[in-house]
C-alpha cells in the first residue's frame, strides 16, 4: 500500500511534534514518495516528485519571498505537501502563505512542537524502502505467477483466481455485453448480484471516481471481446493495475493459442450446466451465474442433449443462435452437449432439428417435461441425457429427437446394462448366431434386425434386403433354424428382438466390439 501524506503525519516522530492542516486537506491522500528537508526560495531542480517537504520556516519568513509563487514552484517542482515547524523564524504561518495553499489546494501543515527532522525522514525513508522492496518482490510474484500460468498452458479459470488470490479481492472476466463468464474471490450469489446493470453503471464512470471499478480490456488490440474487473474500490489502485494487466494479457494469449474467441462464454455456460447436473441447482449461486451469464432464471425451461462428434459444442451452439433462443448451451460431458432453452415452446425441438447437421448431431434427446423452475432442472438434464445416451446405443433408422417415452424397450435394456441377468438372457436367445465366426455371424445380425425391424412383415423384410419375397423367406428359414427359433410367432420375435437390442447396446456402449459369447446347441434351449 501506498505511504501518503496522512500515513505521514501520523509517523510518532513527526506526531510528537502536534501537526495542524491548514490547507489541501483534500490531497492527505497523495502517495509521497519521498521525504526532502529544504530552505530553499527556489527549490525547483532540487526534488524529484512525489516528495513531502520539511521545513523550520527560514525561507517563508524571508521579506524577499512572495509566498504565491513558492508554493507554485514548490508544487511545480513535485512537492506533494509542506510541513513547517513554527518556533525558530515563525510563530505563525503568514495568512498570504495559507491563503495561496488553499486556492492551490496544496496540503500545507503547521508543527507546532519542535520535530527532530532526521529522524522523521530516517523512519520514513526506511519505510519507503521496505514499501519499495516490498512492491519489487509482488511484481516479480505476479510475473512469475503468470508466466508458469502461460508455460502450463493454464484454464481462463485458473487464471482469474490466481489474479483473485494475488490481490485478496473478487475479480470478475466479463464479455462485452457485461455477461460474467468468469469470477473468483467471492460467492456468486453476493458478487454477481444484478451483475449486468452494475457492471455498466462502472464502466461508465471512471476507475477511482468512487463508483469506477479497475478494469483492463481483454484480446488483441483492436479484437478486444471482454474485460478484468475488480468490483470494487480498492487501497492500491497500482497494485490491483499491475495484476489486471498481467492477468489480461495471459488470459488474452490462451485464448488466442486455443483459437478461443469471446464466446468462451459457452466454457461457463457448460460448467454451470454440469453444476446443476450434480444437483447444486437449489444454491442462489447457480441463479446468480445464470444471471450473470445473461440468462432470465425464472423459467419455464425446456431441457435438451444432444450427441456430438468432439468438439460439437459449436454446431449446437449456432444452430440455437440462429433460432435467437435464451439458453445456456454447454458440454456436460465428451459427445453429450447441455441445452436448457428459457421460454421455450413445443415446437422448439422440430425447429432445432432444422438447423442441426443430422451427421454431426445424430440424437437430439428432451426431458419428458418442461421445468418450471430453476431448481427443477438438474431432474430433467439427468433425464434428458440418458435418453442420449440410450437413443445413440439403440439407433433406430430416421429417428432424431428423442423423448423418454420413445426409449421403450431400449430403455429398460439399458437399465439393466452389464446385469448378468440379461447377458444370460441374449446368450439364451442370440448364443448360436453370436457363437459364429464374425465374416458369418455379422449378415446373419444384419438379416435379423431387418426382419424385426419391419415387424414380421414379409414385405418390408424383402425391401429392406434388397431380394425377392421367395429369397426373403429363405433367408428367414436359415435364421430360424440358427436360432431355433420360430421367428414367425410374435411372443418369440418379440423374445429375440429384446435379446438383440440388449447386444446393440451393449456393443455400442463398448465402442462396437463384439462381446465373447459361447455357442450353445439347440438341445440346450427352450422357447419362451
Amino acid at each position: 500500500m501506498p505511504l501518503t501524506v496522512s500515513d505521514v503525519l501520523q509517523v510518532p516522530a513527526l506526531a510528537v511534534g502536534r501537526p495542524v492542516v491548514r490547507a489541501g486537506r483534500a490531497g492527505l491522500g497523495t502517495e509521497v514518495r519521498w521525504v526532502h528537508v529544504s530552505e530553499q526560495r527556489r527549490p525547483a531542480g532540487t526534488l524529484s516528485g512525489g516528495d513531502l517537504v520539511l521545513s523550520i520556516g527560514a525561507a517563508i519568513a524571508d521579506p524577499a519571498t512572495d509566498h504565491a509563487d513558492y508554493l507554485a514552484e514548490l508544487r511545480d517542482a513535485g512537492a506533494v505537501a509542506l510541513v513547517v515547524e513554527l518556533g525558530q523564524h515563525l510563530t505563525t504561518l503568514p495568512s498570504t502563505l495559507v491563503q495561496a495553499a488553499r486556492r492551490l489546494r496544496f496540503p500545507l501543515v503547521e508543527l507546532r512542537d519542535t520535530v527532530r527532522f532526521i529522524e522523521v525522514t530516517e523512519v520514513v525513508h526506511a519505510r519507503l524502502l521496505n514499501d519499495q522492496y516490498t512492491r519489487l518482490q509482488f511484481t516479480q510474484t505476479v510475473t512469475e505467477t503468470f508466466r508458469s500460468l502461460l508455460v502450463a498452458a493454464a484454464g481462463v479459470d485458473e487464471v482469474v483466481e490466481r489474479a483473485a488470490r494475488l490481490l485478496g479481492a473478487p475479480v470478475v472476466l466479463e464479455d462485452l455485453a457485461h455477461r460474467a463468464i468468469g469470477f473468483a474471490g467471492e460467492p456468486a450469489r453476493s458478487l454477481l448480484r444484478d451483475w449486468g446493470a452494475r457492471s455498466r453503471q462502472a464502466h461508465a464512470t471512471a476507475p477511482g471516481t468512487g463508483t469506477g471499478w479497475p478494469e483492463v480490456p481483454v484480446g488483441p488490440p483492436g479484437e478486444r471481446w471482454g474485460r478484468l474487473v475488480v468490483p470494487r474500490r480498492v487501497t492500491d489502485p497500482g497494485r490491483a493495475s499491475l495484476v489486471l494487466r498481467q492477468a489480461g494479457e495471459t488470459v488474452t494469449v490462451l485464448t488466442r493459442i486455443a483459437a478461443a474467441t469471446p464466446a468462451t462464454a459457452l466454457e461457463p455456460q457448460g460448467r454451470l450446466l454440469a453444476d446443476l447436473l450434480d444437483g447444486r441447482a437449489g444454491d442462489d449461486d447457480e441463479r446468480a451465474r445464470a444471471q450473470a451469464l445473461g440468462f432470465d432464471p425464472t423459467g419455464p425451461f425446456l431441457v435438451l442433449v444432444a450427441t456430438t462428434a468432439a468438439p460439437g459444442d459449436r454446431v449446437v451452439r449456432d444452430a440455437v443462435g440462429d433460432l435467437r433462443l435464451s439458453a445456456l448451451v454447454g458440454v456436460l460431458r465428451p459427445g453429450r452437449v447441455g441445452v436448457v432453452v428459457s421460454g421455450a415452446d413445443a415446437e422448439t425441438p422440430a425447429h432445432l432439428r432444422a438447423h442441426l447437421d443430422h451427421d454431426r448431431v445424430p440424437v437430439l434427446a428432451t426431458a419428458a417435461r418442461v421445468a418450471p423452475t430453476f431448481d427443477r432442472l438438474p431432474g430433467l438434464l439427468i433425464e434428458a441425457l440418458r435418453a442420449a445416451d440410450v437413443a445413440l446405443a439403440f439407433p433406430q433408422p430416421g429417428a432424431f429427437v428423442w423423448r423418454p417415452r420413445d426409449l421403450g424397450a431400449r430403455g429398460l435394456a439399458a437399465d439393466l446394462g452389464d446385469d448378468r441377468r440379461l447377458a444370460g438372457y441374449v446368450d439364451d436367445q442370440l448364443g448360436p448366431l453370436l457363437g459364429m465366426a464374425a465374416p458369418r455371424r455379422e449378415p446373419l445380425l444384419a438379416t435379423l434386425r431387418a426382419y424385426l425391424d419391419s415387424g414380421g412383415r414379409m414385405t418390408g423384410f424383402a425391401e429392406r434386403i434388397g431380394v425377392g419375397r421367395a429369397t426373403a423367406y429363405g433367408r428367414l428359414e436359415k435364421l430360424a433354424g440358427v436360432l431355433d427359433r420360430d421367428l414367425t410367432d410374435p411372443y418369440q420375435r418379440t423374445s429375440i428382438h429384446l435379446a438383440l437390442l440388449a447386444y446393440d447396446g451393449g456393443r455400442a456402449q463398448d465402442g462396437g466390439a463384439t462381446r465373447p459369447t459361447a455357442a450353445r446347441s439347440p438341445a440346450s434351449r427352450s422357447s419362451p
